[in-house]
């Protein structure tokens, strides 16, 4: 971690506010012991700064868990005014691992989004490629993540055995038919074979024919594209997996702009957050645009969901968003138990505005991190929750941000930022 930090800030890059992103396997498979002394390392190294320590840790994946939970809560209550503050943590997970003791563990631990990889809608292609779940069981997750307030990040990955070009379009669009799902974020990863793989053998033997070196790989994925809602965010659409290494598959590493370039020749559009971030439409809207305040709603399972944005007059551009999350049904008591501040609460899941990167106390009248827009759509949600009853609210924050919602009247009770609202408040 201390490396890393080094690496950006030799780069030139403000490392000050860290997004912090756990890739891979199964989180809640490992350890107590290694989960809290992981995290509680990479705390502690952003808290030291790029200097390090110049004595041993004196923590290991063997100190008992009690012990770690309270030398990691000292060290997020330190990172809150450290050099370098977390403001956002991403573990990856199954949805067969995800309950509410683990989701518990997770919000002890500053995890503020879970990425799942899904892959497939169709039960029959995850049997077939033994992924050990099924659909429900993402629903399940899902919709116990989104009760605790949690961001979800779904994986979809196109070109699986089993599978065509028309059906992987069709389990897409069912991603977001579907109130179960519906996530936040979306990687789509089309599948590729390599000589490590099960898979491998079953290519050269023929049981498996990619269609991803075909055009047939690229029209799926721009009706993938288009079909993605304007809350829904693609984070990536192509695997870290150098071509030469690629048997079988999609070999094409810079897909997006690929794909891009596709659709502006048919004058098409993408209407995903990360194709309207305002740093990728600057030069699409007038310097002088005033932003304008929207609110998207759509319904998933146990809630209804809020997007609110502030964006151009023409919805090309976001300056900045909020997910605001208002449940239609209680949290179940298990979930209760371990966290009582979940009960009767409006959840604001992700508050985001873009702008140029600035470092944390540092203001420059051009960036729009700086111009309010972050508090203005705070009282909107907030208007939103009133309005449908409701007198409490809860942020799922970063640990390195918790002061920003401070300052808006929030405090700090089982992890979350908590707000009381009164008839009073505007």
């Amino acid at each position: 971690m201390r490396q890393r930090l080094q690496t950006l800030t030799e780069n030139g890059h403000a490392t000050d506010k860290v997004e912090y992103i756990v890739k891979g396997g199964t989180w809640n498979a490992y350890t107590l012991g290694y989960q809290y002394w992981y995290i509680l390392e990479s705390f502690l190294a952003c808290n030291d700064g790029v200097a390090g320590r110049t004595e041993p840790s004196p923590y290991t994946e063997h100190t008992p868990v009690s012990e770690l939970q309270a030398a990691l809560a000292k060290a997020q209550t330190i990172n809150e005014t450290a050099p370098h503050r977390i403001i956002g943590l991403t573990l990856e997970t199954r949805p067969d691992a995800i309950s509410p003791k683990t989701i518990w563990h997770m919000r002890q631990q500053g995890c503020t989004r879970v990425e799942l990889g899904l892959q497939a809608t169709d039960d029959a292609i995850l049997a077939l490629i033994k992924r050990g779940h099924t659909v429900q069981q993402f629903r399940d997750a899902m919709l116990l993540l989104r009760q605790a307030g949690f961001k979800v990040d779904l994986h979809f990955m196109p070109d699986l055995p089993g599978s065509s070009p028309a059906h992987d379009v069709e389990m897409y669009q069912e991603i977001f038919a579907d109130e179960g799902l519906r996530p936040d974020m979306i990687k789509i990863y089309p599948n590729s074979v390599i000589k490590s793989a099960e898979l491998y053998q079953w290519f050269l033997d023929g049981r498996y024919v990619p269609y991803g070196d075909t055009p047939a790989m690229s029209e799926a994925l721009m009706q993938m594209k288009l079909a993605t809602p304007r809350y829904c965010r693609i984070s990536r659409l192509i695997r870290d997996i150098p071509a030469t290494e690629i048997e079988g598959g999609n070999t094409v590493t810079n897909l997006r702009e690929f794909l891009e370039k596709k659709l502006h020749a048919q004058g098409l559009k993408c209407v995903c957050l990360r194709c309207r971030e305002i740093s990728r439409q600057i030069k699409n809207i007038p310097a002088d645009t005033e932003p304008q305040l929207f609110v998207d709603e759509y319904e998933t399972t146990g809630g209804t969901e809020y997007f609110i944005t502030f964006e151009d007059p023409n919805r090309i551009a976001v300056f900045g968003f909020l997910r605001l999350r208002v449940p239609t049904i209680p949290a179940p008591e298990s979930l209760i138990k371990h966290l009582p501040v979940l009960e009767n609460t409006a959840f604001i899941r992700e508050l985001h505005v873009y702008g140029r990167l600035m470092s944390i106390g540092q203001r420059e009248d051009s960036a729009s991190q700086h111009t309010g827009l972050g508090k203005q759509l705070m009282a909107a949600a907030e208007k939103i929750t009133r309005q449908h009853g409701l007198t409490k609210v809860a942020v799922i924050s970063g640990v390195g941000v918790r002061d920003y919602y401070r300052h808006l009247g929030y405090e700090l009770q089982d992890t979350y930022l908590i707000k009381t609202l009164t008839c009073s408040q505007n």
